[in-house]
């Protein structure tokens, strides 16, 4: 009976603490706000902050759009922002035109400007069925970079092969570049297709599908050889403009 009481005791004690626990995780809110206006989709994302202490954060607010001819495009804004106590700020806005057959992902991240830590996020999806490609598994993951975006534009088996191992290795890179890599397949005499890595709409390296595992990897070595390049010879140019 006495250790009855004590388990009571316990759990009205430690009861208020996981309520304000689950109640602090909730103190920064992200938001995704659409407005259609005329086929024209506005989208505004805001944060609220609901603590009682001032905030510097960051935000990365990415839309990803598949036409009804199935392009996809997408835009990208990031930033970093301060908020007061109990205030509700709007942190950016990303107008899409969007036809009826059009679908579109949205996704907001908010991060603690120290730490990195993701804090709040929210998403929103139009015509979601429509998306049958992997658009860089933003949805699937909370470790989601302040860099890039992956697109998977391939087309058979053997090419979302390489993507998914191209994804895989990516991913657990902890420095990315501040573009989108597009992964594209096209057709080809005979069984074979071909594989374009699209940077800035350059395209920086092909090669022919071949389903090969030792020749997969080799291209995929390849590939990263080609990305780091890319990015080192940008970061150049970049750099002889500062002053």
């Amino acid at each position: 009976m006495k250790n009855l009481y004590v388990l009571m005791f316990l759990i009205v004690i430690c009861f208020p603490i996981l309520k304000i626990k689950g109640q602090d995780e909730k103190k920064i809110i992200a938001k995704i706000e659409s407005k259609d206006i005329e086929g024209q989709l506005k989208l505004n994302a805001t944060v609220t902050n609901n603590s009682a202490i001032f905030q510097e954060l960051n935000y990365l607010l990415v839309s990803i759009k598949k036409g009804s001819n199935g392009n996809l495009s997408n835009n990208k804004q990031s930033g970093k922002f301060s908020i007061n106590p109990n205030e509700t700020k709007k942190l950016s806005e990303i107008s899409v035109n969007l036809n009826d057959k059009d679908a579109l992902k949205a996704f907001l991240y908010i991060r603690d400007e120290q730490t990195q830590k993701l804090i709040a996020k929210d998403s929103l999806n139009i015509n979601d069925d429509s998306f049958r490609k992997k658009l860089n598994k933003v949805e699937e993951t909370e470790s989601f970079e302040l860099n890039g975006l992956t697109i998977d534009e391939t087309k058979t088996k053997i090419g979302r092969d390489f993507y998914d191992a191209f994804y895989l290795q990516y991913s657990q890179m902890p420095d990315k570049i501040n573009n989108t890599i597009v992964i594209s397949e096209l057709p080809s005499r005979g069984t074979n297709g071909q594989i374009n890595i699209v940077i800035d709409d350059k395209t920086i390296y092909s090669f022919m599908t071949n389903p090969n595992e030792d020749y997969q990897k080799e291209q995929l070595a390849m590939t990263f050889r080609y990305i780091k390049d890319y990015n080192f010879k940008k970061s150049l140019i970049k750099n002889e403009f500062l002053f």
